[in-house]
């Protein structure tokens, strides 16, 4: 049960590693400026619609960069969901580590949230999407 414990809090602690390097990468690398590996949003090419995710990497540069306003105009659904999925992802690393031991909180969906979060993903996409104010304001600027 130990090595277990030992091989699980290695895997978790080299994802972090990893998220961290990807941070630093984005706080010194402005997409918008100095390109970026990820290729562009197929969907808005093809459509020339924004989906949920458009702005999201420069998005991450903003907020790597402490710049919350820009972040929100870049994308305002990651920026808000950002903090749930980070505290989330870390509960459960720890539960996991930790295994049957583990007695802290833990992440607990209310029923609801299963069609209650792809419902507001999908009135964002919408929304962003028509173009007149304010709803306009939700595109990627």
């Amino acid at each position: 049960m130990r090595t277990l414990v030992s091989a699980r809090l290695i895997l978790v602690l080299g994802f972090a590693v990893v998220g961290l390097l990807a941070i630093l990468h984005l706080k010194e690398n402005d997409p918008e400026t100095d390109g970026t590996f990820l290729p562009p949003c197929s969907f808005h090419e093809v459509t020339g619609l924004h989906c949920p995710g458009c702005g999201g990497t420069r998005a991450g540069h903003a907020l790597a960069n402490f710049r919350i306003g820009d972040a929100l105009k870049k994308n305002a659904l990651l920026v808000v969901l950002l903090p749930f999925l980070v505290v989330g992802i870390a509960l459960e690393g720890l539960a996991w580590v930790k295994g049957r031991d583990y007695r802290g909180p833990r992440v607990r969906l209310p029923r609801g949230l299963s069609w209650w979060l792809p419902g507001v993903i999908i009135g964002f996409w919408i929304l962003r999407n028509v173009p007149m104010w304010p709803f306009d304001l939700l595109a990627p600027r």
